[in-house]
Order: C-alpha cells, then sequence, then structure tokens
C-alpha cells in the first residue's frame, strides 16, 4: 500500500466519522453571532453559531445546524472542528483555505461545502453589525451557487468547453 491509499483510507475514516456522529451539531443559545449560508433555489442552508471569548479574539465555541445533504452536514462538523477554540484570525484563514480545496470537487460537493463557509462569514459579518448597533437575530449570505439539478456528465462537458 502506498502513501496516496493511506492518506485516502485516513480521509475516509475520518469523513465517515463525522458523517455518522457529527461534532458541534446543535445550537449556541446565547451565541455572539449566528451567520446563515443560502441556496437560494433549493431552500437549502446552513447554520453557524459563534461564542467569543470576554476579548472577543478566540472562538470559544461554535456550532452549526443544516436543512441540507450529507456532504454539508460533514463539511461543517469537519470545519467547526477546525476552528473550535481557535483565534479569530486562524479561523479566518482556515475557511479561506476550505473555500481553495473545494475549488476543484464535483460542483454538487461544492455548493454543499460553501453553505458552510458563507454561514461562517455571515455569523462573522453579523458580529460586526451587532458591534455597530444592529439588533437582528442573524445574517444571511447566498451561496451563489446550487446543487439543484447539476449532472455530472454536464459538468464535466462544461469544463471541457471552458
Amino acid at each position: 500500500m502506498n502513501q496516496n491509499d493511506d492518506q485516502r483510507e485516513k480521509i475516509s475514516a475520518e469523513v465517515l466519522e463525522h458523517l455518522m456522529d457529527p461534532k458541534n451539531y446543535g445550537t449556541i443559545e446565547d451565541a455572539d453571532c449566528t451567520g446563515v449560508g443560502l441556496d437560494e433555489s433549493t431552500g437549502e442552508y446552513a447554520m453557524m453559531y459563534l461564542k467569543f471569548d470576554e476579548k472577543q479574539e478566540n472562538i470559544e465555541d461554535v456550532k452549526f445546524g443544516a436543512n441540507a445533504c450529507q456532504d454539508t452536514i460533514v463539511a461543517g462538523s469537519l470545519f467547526t472542528q477546525m476552528i473550535k477554540g481557535a483565534s479569530l484570525e486562524y479561523a479566518v484563514e482556515a475557511s479561506k483555505r476550505l473555500a481553495k480545496k473545494i475549488e476543484n470537487v464535483p460542483p454538487k460537493q461544492q455548493a454543499c461545502s460553501l453553505m458552510i463557509i458563507r454561514s461562517f462569514e455571515a455569523s462573522l459579518l453579523h458580529k460586526k453589525e451587532k458591534e455597530n448597533g444592529s439588533l437582528d437575530d442573524l445574517l444571511t449570505l447566498e451561496i451563489g451557487l446550487s446543487c439543484e439539478g447539476i449532472d455530472e456528465k454536464e459538468s464535466n462537458e462544461n469544463k471541457e468547453v471552458k
């Protein structure tokens, strides 16, 4: 077995673990900010709740919820595990790395993972709006993609045309 096979087995085991037992799934009643990533065409969404330390520099707790597919649940579980207890700066960089990483995955998986990224970005925008006096309970960002009607063959044909 080569190193790539070992890596695939590890990734598969990790993904399976997050699929079968999602981490950080739920709500935070007294969250400092809440964001929603929305696929407007399907109505699917992911929500992210963030609770910061007293200095507002570190993510003390993070939870997510979703009305979406399994790919979204896995992405939410993986991402929230990465940023829980981390500095805000690290979490922002982690979201950028995730966005870069999903650029080459199939469009359906890309859209599902993007819901998690957008929910995180929306929660940070919500935090800023609250600091400026907003009383809104949450902030929503559309994902700009949709997994509705995406056909793998059609997706590959579009890539070949470009």
